[in-house]
């Protein structure tokens, strides 16, 4: 009796040791998937953010879910294409006010206003990204991953950074960019910028 007592202790202690070591083994492997998720995010972040800054539309909208796409990856390349206009002369000052003459009657030239294409275009600098942060869902926005992204943008005399804030959610084994939202002041006030962007409402 007293044999079989002893064996079967000895069995629970043995059970509970490996019970123990599957625990700990579940833990590292969780902890593996959350470094590879947040990388994941992070990477997904800078790439779409680089492919909207360069006018990438086949990288950016396939980077989308298909609810912020609004339809095929194709429908969303189509969408964001630049309309199609005759050539143009640059706008200048004096063709939106009378023009401005010299003592001798000559007219003073206007000088050109920047453009959306060519030398006058502003240059975007890399794209930064923050570690990722819990958001929730919000209206049609699943719940998923709130990235900060930043990048400076350089214009002939000045130089400004933008900062905004992307919802990136899981769909499968993909994560994929659901909202985008340009960072207010009002957002830099509460201390939390990328959550109070992405959950305006």
């Amino acid at each position: 009796m007293k044999r079989a007592v002893t064996a079967a202790v000895a069995a629970a202690v043995l059970v509970a040791g490996c019970s123990s070591k599957d625990e700990g083994e579940k833990g590292k492997t969780s902890g593996g998937s959350t470094a590879d998720a947040t990388k994941a995010v992070v990477l997904v972040a800078q790439k779409y953010q680089t492919a909207v800054n360069d006018q990438n539309w086949a990288t950016a909208c396939g980077l989308r879910t298909e609810r912020y796409r609004h339809g095929s990856v194709k429908e969303c390349v189509a969408n964001n294409q630049p309309e199609t206009k005759s050539p143009e002369p640059t706008p200048t000052e004096s063709d939106e006010f009378p023009p401005l003459r010299r003592a001798d009657g000559s007219i003073v030239p206007g000088k050109s206003t920047p453009s959306a294409s060519g030398p006058d275009r502003a240059k975007t600098g890399k794209v930064k990204a923050s570690a990722p942060e819990d958001v929730p869902a919000i209206g049609d926005h699943p719940a998923g991953m709130g990235v900060l992204v930043e990048y400076t943008v350089t214009w002939p005399d000045s130089t400004t950074t933008t900062r905004r804030a992307l919802r990136v959610v899981q769909q499968g084994d993909a994560w994929l960019v659901d909202q985008a939202e340009d960072i207010a002041e009002s957002d830099e006030a509460h201390g939390d910028p990328v959550r109070d962007a992405l959950t305006r409402g």
